[in-house]
């Protein structure tokens, strides 16, 4: 990659961090073309590139006269654009992988002590979401985020959530090539459903190991 093509890919990455960072959705209006130039501390044609190939991939839309505004499904492929370039480096994507095995097999060894009754029937709900997009047939993509997403809320522990959501929001993309395999959405539910008695039986060793089995079954 030349150093012309990093720098896009940072300026993309830190307009990301920004959406985070303000609470954007879609719908909403990003900063203008200055502020984000002055924010990054870049030059305004740089962020002007970097809008363009956002709009060109229809993340982004530009209203004449009022400014850059993320669209309906752009909030949500943002991070999926950036996997499909930071994926490209093996060594990378096995870092994130690693780093987020250890994160929920430490947080679901204290979700087993701290978990809360709202928190496990959450859980179960998702569950329940999963199967039905299953029988529909679709990829309960969503719901399998959202699963190990309460998991790691049910530590209790915010430093270790905030460290796992850009994880996994760069790894959506992987999710979805997992459940694509055959046969892989049935075997990840049970895998899932193994992981919600556990936890409701609070048996951190069992937890640990379903989780340890279902993480490597997904290929994360």
């Amino acid at each position: 990659m030349s150093v012309g093509q990093k720098m896009y890919l940072n300026i993309v990455k830190e307009i990301d961090s920004i959406i985070r960072l303000d609470q954007l959705s879609p719908g909403d209006k990003l900063p203008s073309e200055r502020e984000l130039a002055e924010r990054l501390n870049v030059g305004r044609s740089s962020v002007r590139e970097a809008l363009r190939a956002l709009e060109l991939l229809d993340l982004i839309e530009t209203r004449k006269g009022e400014g850059t505004y993320i669209k309906e499904s752009g909030g949500h492929r943002i991070a999926e654009v950036l996997a499909s370039f930071f994926f490209r480096d093996t060594k990378a994507k096995q870092d994130v992988m690693e780093t987020r095995r250890i994160i929920e097999v430490e947080a679901v060894r204290l979700a087993c002590m701290r978990a809360s009754k709202e928190q496990l029937d959450k859980l179960e709900i998702i569950l329940e979401e999963s199967k039905k997009k299953w029988t529909s047939g679709e990829l309960p993509v969503e719901e399998d985020f959202l699963f190990h997403k309460t998991l790691v809320e049910s530590s209790h522990n915010k430093l270790l959530l905030n460290i796992w959501r850009p994880l996994v929001d760069y790894s959506k993309v992987a999710i979805r090539e997992s459940l694509s395999r055959e046969g892989r959405i049935g075997n990840s539910i049970q895998e899932h459903e193994a992981i919600l008695r556990a936890l409701t039986s609070k048996n951190d060793e069992d937890a640990v190991c379903y989780l340890r089995t279902h993480l490597e079954n997904s290929r994360f």
